[in-house]
């Protein structure tokens, strides 16, 4: 049975439907002539009615072979033993399908050569490459769509980066006016003894009363001390009282630095301008002061709002060169830093030189707004009074794990700059009343009236 199987692949391979024919046909009248009683013999059954040629071997071992696809493969299927009398009818069809199979020669060799090329493995190619193109396609698509997330998400950037930018460039741009140097005056003066006043001790806390001559010696000798220049002593003593005014008429009690026991330099300068004070547009002044300035004296609105005239930025030219409190250092550690800021309630990254990031300025080198490690922002006055720094002009730096701050200047930098003064005077050789008129901008000095 393998031989005759063997053979006809072979017959099939190369497509000789015509011997084929021939050599099936002897087969059969031999098998009729010579074995048609034995039990052992072969009947083949060909059955051209389909496209596809289908050949049935039966046996007395009762196995089946039968085609298993169109590509001739075969499998054994168990079977009952098969019967003479079928074995007699299939004889008798496949003489019918011999001649059938002759008169439809060309129809068999194109059926034939349609099998052999389905046989092909080169058939199964052309299904592959068309699901790995589908695929492939997909994934294109696919990766194209990412690059534009991106790209979107880089023009958000650049916005946010052109907008911070802007904001600096505005601020920091700010120059303080430099008023010209005014004329000076010879003012009357009055007796200010019998008026009454209290004040607040910055040092102690404490609150005290006194007559208006004496608590005014008192608040120069303890604000600037009785050995300076005495222009800057005068001009000390007229913001003071001026302040003094201000503040009662306010019904607010002035809170200042206040020192007894002031000498008789001290007391001849301050009889010397008794009773003056200055004024914008009639009325008094709020005439605030500080140690000294960034190079140029601080704008009220940029530190506690508000819009007043006279407290202008303007220009405080000798600071730089011999203020001794302009490029001061403070170094804080970075665990002190830490902990400090944390209390503002956020968590620190480990990015320490973010902690601390200046955002902005404004008259100069005055900080405005203070990025907190990018969580929150802060006033670069809040960071003074944080770390005890002397002004809120500083600048930032992250070295060796610690945080190193410079600072310009003593105190809130609005008004007239004590330290200017004495430089002013010194340096400039500008009378009490050119120093006053420089940094509380439009003002006249004049005789106060007399109050209770």
């Amino acid at each position: 049975m393998k031989k005759i199987k063997s053979f006809f692949d072979k017959l099939r391979n190369r497509n000789i439907a015509f011997v084929f024919s021939l050599i099936l046909c002897a087969g059969v009248i031999s098998f009729v002539a010579f074995g048609m009683n034995e039990p052992e013999s072969n009947a083949i059954k060909i059955d051209t009615s389909s496209e596809t040629t289908t050949v049935t071997c039966y046996t007395a071992e009762s196995k089946l072979f039968v085609p298993n696809s169109q590509y001739g493969t075969f499998q054994t299927v168990s079977t009952a033993a098969t019967k003479p009398s079928a074995v007699k009818n299939t004889q008798k069809t496949t003489l019918k399908n011999i001649k059938a199979a002759s008169k439809t020669k060309k129809t068999s060799k194109t059926k034939a050569t349609s099998l052999t090329k389905k046989t092909k493995p080169k058939a199964k190619k052309p299904v592959k490459t068309t699901v790995v193109k589908k695929t492939k396609r997909k994934l294109i698509t696919t990766v194209t769509s990412t690059p534009a997330k991106v790209t979107k998400n880089k023009k958000k950037k650049k916005k946010r980066i052109t907008t911070t930018t802007t904001t600096q460039t505005t601020t920091v741009t700010t120059k303080a006016y430099t008023p010209p140097k005014a004329k000076s005056n010879t003012y009357n003066t009055r007796d200010i003894s019998e008026e009454k006043y209290t004040v607040k001790s910055i040092t102690t806390g404490k609150k005290i009363k006194s007559d208006g001559f004496d608590i005014l010696c008192q608040i120069v000798n303890g604000e600037i001390g009785s050995t300076w220049n005495a222009e800057a002593i005068k001009a000390q003593a007229v913001a003071a009282y001026t302040y003094l005014r201000y503040c009662k008429e306010k019904g607010i009690t002035a809170e200042l630095g206040v020192k007894s026991g002031y000498d008789s330099r001290l007391e001849k300068i301050v009889k010397s301008v008794e009773g003056l004070v200055c004024t914008y547009d009639g009325s008094l002044i709020d005439a605030v002061f500080c140690a000294s300035t960034a190079g140029c004296s601080a704008d009220c609105a940029n530190v506690w709002g508000g819009n007043y005239p006279y407290l202008k930025s303007v220009d405080s030219k000798y600071d730089a060169a011999y203020d001794p409190n302009y490029g001061v250092t403070k170094t804080i550690s970075k665990a002190d830093v830490k902990e400090i800021l944390q209390k503002q309630g956020i968590t620190l990254s480990t990015k320490k030189k973010n902690w601390i990031k200046v955002l902005s300025n404004y008259n100069g080198k005055y900080v405005g707004d203070v990025s907190i490690d990018g969580q929150i922002t802060l006033t670069g006055t809040k960071i003074r009074s944080l770390f005890g720094l002397k002004s809120a002009a500083f600048t930032v730096k992250y070295s060796n794990k610690n945080f190193i701050f410079t600072t310009y200047g003593y105190g809130h930098g609005v008004g007239m700059s004590q330290w200017g003064a004495q430089l002013y005077a010194s340096k400039g050789g500008y009378k009490f009343d050119q120093i006053l008129k420089h940094y509380y901008s439009g003002i006249k000095i004049s005789l106060s009236q007399e109050i209770e």
